[in-house]
């Protein structure tokens, strides 16, 4: 079941309210509270009947279900969606429409459940949202990726490219968990639709990793790989699962080899370099050196691209040009932007390591939530013995 709500579509599932371009993730307080105003058709509910629905069995004050009311009007932006009567409680103001989403089975022999035009261009928009990391490019794949899992259901491929958007979205932006568990269920399914796909057993050892569940990602991982050893999307995968783990040496190798497949590959190139410092200066100083030639040469064809900008910085830290990275770091906007995290650790390796943890706390803030990077990413090791560093670690470890 879907509604729409003042242009919003919003999905219970996912917990995911899109319009336009824009998608808002609600928490589970403020979905439930939409949903029971929904439900009442726009007559009244008192305060004291949601505060039992809401929360059922549990004591809470009015103050929880200001907060919901507040975030609601924040994140669907309209302040009069929901009224409030005074001394009585809520309700909405706009229509609700209903729809319930009917998918079709796939049926062998037709080829189009199988690959949908329309859908797998979407997922290559959807790529290229996440490679550029610019402002609201996560949220963007997020949004590409469930138009196209909507067109085409039964794609194996496109479920599998709905997963990886999905944990994505819950590592660096994301509100809570329910986005991990949903990413898993699309693994899943695209394993289920096709078991020999390499890409669904790639996004599922992905899932699974971030899940916490590592021998069931390593077993995803190796099945990717020995039905596509020369794929990026996978070799990177699979580093960041060696990454997480404390296997630099491998991971160093599979970043590096996804930068060798992959001509437009910077990043690669990036975390090769920062993981090899410390244990292999000159296999760092080649990475960086390739990777900067790579970035300068992006620069070239786009003055404006975000994810070159940055990567230029941060590998003029690896190299050891401090001033001219430190330059180059604060003049580059990374609001909202994946690209911060690279910042921070170019910020930690110059020696700027206030400046580092201020950007770390940004992106704890807006939800960023990658405990692996902070405890695998050799350049953040002048920060680890910081308190804010430690605070924000703790967090992440029970979130």
């Amino acid at each position: 079941m879907k509604i729409s709500i003042d242009g919003w579509r919003i999905d219970s599932k996912t917990r995911q309210a899109t319009k336009a371009d824009t998608t808002a993730i609600l928490s589970p307080r403020a979905l439930k509270l939409l949903m029971e105003l929904a439900d009442a058709n726009g007559d009244v509910l008192e305060r004291a009947d949601l505060l039992h629905r809401i929360w059922p069995n549990v004591t809470v004050g009015d103050e929880s279900l200001s907060q919901a009311v507040a975030e609601l009007r924040r994140k669907l932006g309209n302040r009069t969606l929901i009224e409030t009567i005074a001394k009585g409680g809520y309700r909405l103001t706009v229509p609700v429409i209903r729809t319930v989403e009917t998918l079709p089975n796939a049926a062998p022999g037709n080829i189009s459940d199988f690959y949908h035009l329309e859908a797998h261009a979407l997922c290559l928009d959807a790529r290229n949202e996440i490679v550029r990391c610019g402002e609201g490019s996560i949220a963007r794949a997020d949004t590409l990726t469930a138009e196209a899992v909507y067109l085409a259901p039964n794609c194996a491929d496109i479920r599998a490219e709905r997963a990886i958007a999905l944990v994505r979205a819950h590592t660096y932006w994301s509100e809570g968990r329910y986005l991990l568990d949903s990413a898993l269920k699309e693994a899943e399914t695209a394993v289920s639709l096709n078991p020999k796909l390499a890409v669904a057993q790639s996004a599922l050892g992905y899932a699974l990793s971030m899940h916490g569940h590592f021998d069931a990602a390593e077993e995803a991982h190796r099945a990717a790989l020995a039905e596509d050893p020369r794929d990026p999307l996978i070799l990177h995968n699979a580093a960041w699962h060696l990454m997480s783990r404390g296997r630099r040496r491998a991971a160093i190798a599979y970043f590096e080899q996804a930068a060798c497949v992959d001509p437009d590959n910077i990043k690669a190139y990036l975390l090769a370099a920062q993981l090899s410092q410390p244990v292999e200066p000159r296999r760092s100083r080649r990475n960086a050196e390739r990777g900067l030639k790579r970035a300068l040469a992006r620069i070239e064809e786009d003055a404006g691209d975000p994810r070159a900008l940055s990567a230029v910085a941060a590998f003029k830290a690896l190299l050891g040009e401090h001033h001219e990275a430190y330059d180059a770091l604060t003049r580059i906007d990374v609001h909202n932007s994946t690209q911060a995290i690279f910042h921070a650790s170019s910020m930690a390796v110059i020696g700027e390591n206030d400046r580092a943890i201020d950007i770390l706390e940004e992106l704890f803030d807006h939800g960023w939530r990658d405990v692996f990077w902070l405890d695998s990413n050799p350049s953040l090791s002048p920060l680890r013995g910081d308190r804010r560093f430690m605070r924000m670690r703790e967090h992440l470890a029970v979130a």
